[in-house]
């Protein structure tokens, strides 16, 4: 397993020689010498540089020097219970022994045991405390258990013990649907708002005929453009986690990895919550709702809401719907609209990938009348229950990429905080191209 900290020292390492190399390049190619502020940069990341490649030397050459008395442990473990290649027994000295035909690669130290099998160790917590302390007793632990599961051809690596996957259930949220549907601006760093401009009148009227030949007509032309800008501007949201010190140092499989996956899953759901929230108060109330549940249940009211939803959004001259967002429950209620003949009137029509054991997705997708239908849980289940008809390009959600931290004693060494940051912001850049439908009194 490579040393964390040396291939981060690398990176940095293999960064500031590329921007060394980077400046010279542009001078060559610019057939000047380098200015002062150049030349100034060069020298400061040169020295930078001179100290990472010494500190990644004495480093590599500890690592090296670990390896080979890991490696010869590891032989002469081998050479004191056999040679792994024969069981038959042998006469050394005139006494018969027996060779056993198991060798390091096939023991398990027993570090990262179950507790109840007598597992003192917590095999994510010592990998902390190895990054991120420096702790060798838990490097030692980690390097044992690599040469323990060694696979047979050879290559190395290190399997975490079989209970702590398999056993582990984390708490269960939809995966982002809507949010990866609709228009998106990745925002990098940048929390500024975006500006997006757009036109707001136009010169329709000034395209007259003109009765008299040889003159204008009144009115002929003006000043009829007119234009506007939309703003999106996003917002900061962050979150953080203490994880006490005991937990972490307890044998409870990843911890740190657990945390930080449970912030990010529930970042998905703030964002597709966010999502739909922007469509269904941004979009345009549809002349047909349905005062009770029963009145959508006629099938020919329900499937023809969604065609006249559909000509609705392609008046908007932007282009067709070619998306219906929905909550789980209208969702089903769609499902189950047949026609005379007991077919479905909304088929599910794609599906999540699958494996060998399974479906990998919780995800919905059906089709209405050419629509792509989806269910999320970003759609709230209200009295007025609403769902949307929209041309997926109406909307636009900027995010930036999530930023994860971790500091120790932040209120004293008895716990550990975890979390993570980023911005986001929606924008509905076209309510014409969004048909809101109501559904009251819906059960």
């Amino acid at each position: 397993m490579p040393n964390p900290y040396l291939v981060r020292l690398r990176e940095q390492h293999d960064a500031l020689r590329a921007s060394i190399e980077g400046l010279q390049t542009r001078a060559a190619e610019g057939n000047r010498d380098l200015s002062e502020e150049e030349l100034r940069s060069v020298t400061e990341q040169a020295t930078q540089l001179a100290g990472l490649t010494d500190q990644i030397e004495s480093l590599t050459n500890v690592e090296v020097r670990a390896r080979r008395v890991g490696e010869l442990a590891a032989s002469l473990d081998a050479g004191g219970q056999g040679d792994g290649q024969g069981g038959e027994p042998q006469n050394l000295g005139g006494d018969q022994q027996t060779r056993s035909r198991t060798t390091t690669r096939d023991r398990d130290p027993g570090h990262y045991r179950s507790i109840a099998e007598g597992g003192q160790h917590s095999f994510f917590g010592d990998h902390f405390r190895a990054v991120k302390s420096g702790d060798q007793e838990a490097r030692r632990r980690l390097d044992e258990h690599m040469r323990a599961v060694t696979q047979a051809s050879g290559g190395t690596g290190i399997v975490p013990p079989k209970w702590m996957l398999d056993e582990y259930q984390a708490l269960a949220r939809q995966t982002r649907i809507v949010a990866d549907l609709v228009r998106h601006i990745p925002l990098g760093q940048d929390p500024r708002p975006l500006i997006l401009s757009k036109q707001t009148g136009g010169t329709d009227a000034n395209i007259t005929t003109q009765t008299t030949e040889g003159a204008n007509n009144a009115g002929w032309g003006t000043d009829r453009y007119a234009s506007n800008v939309d703003t999106l501007t996003p917002v900061f949201k962050a979150a953080y986690q203490d994880v006490s010190r005991q937990l972490l140092d307890a044998s409870t499989p990843a911890v740190d990895s657990l945390i930080f996956g449970d912030l990010r899953s529930a970042w998905d759901a703030v964002v597709e919550a966010l999502t739909c929230a922007a469509i269904l108060a941004g979009g345009t109330a549809a002349g047909t709702t349905f005062p009770t549940e029963a009145a959508f249940k006629a099938n020919a009211a329900a499937i023809d809401a969604v065609i006249d939803a559909q000509t609705e959004v392609a008046g908007d001259q932007r282009g067709p719907a070619d998306l219906a967002v929905m909550n789980y429950r209208r969702f089903g209620a769609f499902r189950k609209l047949k026609d005379n003949n007991n077919r479905p009137l909304m088929p599910v029509s794609r599906y999540g990938p699958q494996n060998a054991t399974g479906a990998l997705d919780n995800r919905l997708v059906g089709d209405i009348e050419g629509v792509d239908a989806v269910a999320s849980s970003g759609v709230p289940t209200a009295y007025a229950e609403k769902y949307a008809v929209l041309r997926r390009q109406a909307v636009i959600l900027a995010e930036s990429e999530t930023v994860d931290f971790t500091y120790e004693q932040a209120g004293g060494p008895a716990f550990v905080r975890m979390g993570l940051w980023g911005y986001v912001g929606t924008l509905v850049r076209n309510p014409g191209s969004i048909s809101i439908q109501t559904v009251t009194a819906a059960s």
